[in-house]
């Protein structure tokens, strides 16, 4: 998978790509489409995105990064707020060049790429977000506070299996925990807090660009009433439901997710 470092403030902001390469510090090449700007849920990385960003090579520009402390980007601790991640998120899009970006946010990410619409209402030309659910309902105390004690030593990390479609393949599972544990516990704490502290139904109201909420099939009632309570929110949203996934659609149907945003992405300038 094509992967290359941009210091961002003073953070090594690993990206992950498709297409040819270029020298270093210099973006990736540019695609024929429009660019997908992938943003990843709490304790992720970028690479989470990879079925994704394979399906949507031959068509569009695919990028996806670790944000800060995730993955094998620098740093220690999560940038601490939604606000943040949504700056160093389009900091990195303009060393990137990367003008009317498709916002692809899966949980903690939709909530940055919808925090990043709110502020610059002019930048993304459509928002795709996936999981719902957790940027409508924060995660609770009990949750931040068992991360916290993995932190100091007093509980082991637990793998969430919870979300995911009943017939998930035993594959997806093996990936997502490899994945997970890239990103240390102590970033995984400052992700929760941020997304307790973040006030969506305040900011929604300033989304201009069209947003579009996926729902898997197998969320659930609460994952549905989340996903068009979202829709609702904004200007121009609406609720599409991903066949055969949960609520970890980017790893349980990267490809019909890819295509779901392709769709949605018909007629975006490049």
């Amino acid at each position: 998978m094509p992967a290359k470092y941009f210091t961002v403030g003073s953070v090594a902001t690993l990206v992950h790509h498709r297409g040819p390469t270029t020298l270093p510090g210099h973006p990736p090449a540019p695609g024929g489409g429009p660019t997908v700007l992938c943003i990843h849920d709490v304790a992720g990385n970028g690479h989470v995105f990879a079925g994704v960003l394979d399906a949507l090579a031959d068509t569009h520009r695919p990028i996806a990064f670790d944000l800060p402390a995730h993955g094998r980007s620098g740093g220690l601790d999560s940038l601490g707020s939604i606000a943040a991640m949504a700056a160093h998120t389009r900091e990195l899009a303009d060393r990137l060049d990367v003008t009317a970006p498709v916002l692809l946010g899966d949980g903690m990410g939709a909530a940055i790429a919808l925090e990043a619409t709110a502020t610059w209402p002019d930048w993304p030309s459509l928002v795709v977000v996936v999981g719902a659910a957790i940027v409508m309902r924060p995660p609770d105390p009990a949750t931040i506070d068992q991360v916290r004690a993995v932190t100091a030593g007093r509980a082991r990390r637990q793998f969430d299996t919870t979300g995911y479609a009943p017939d998930t393949p035993r594959e997806v599972y093996e990936r997502a925990f490899a994945e997970w544990m890239k990103t240390d516990p102590r970033a995984t704490v400052g992700d929760l807090e941020a997304l307790a502290a973040w006030d969506a139904t305040a900011r929604l109201g300033a989304i201009a660009a069209p947003v579009v909420v996926v729902v898997g099939e197998h969320e659930g009632p609460d994952g549905a009433a989340a996903a068009e309570q979202l829709a609702a929110g904004v200007a121009d949203g609406r609720v599409v439901t991903l066949a055969g996934a949960g609520r970890r659609g980017v790893l349980e149907q990267p490809a019909a997710l890819a295509r779901l945003v392709a769709d949605a992405a018909t007629g975006v300038p490049a």
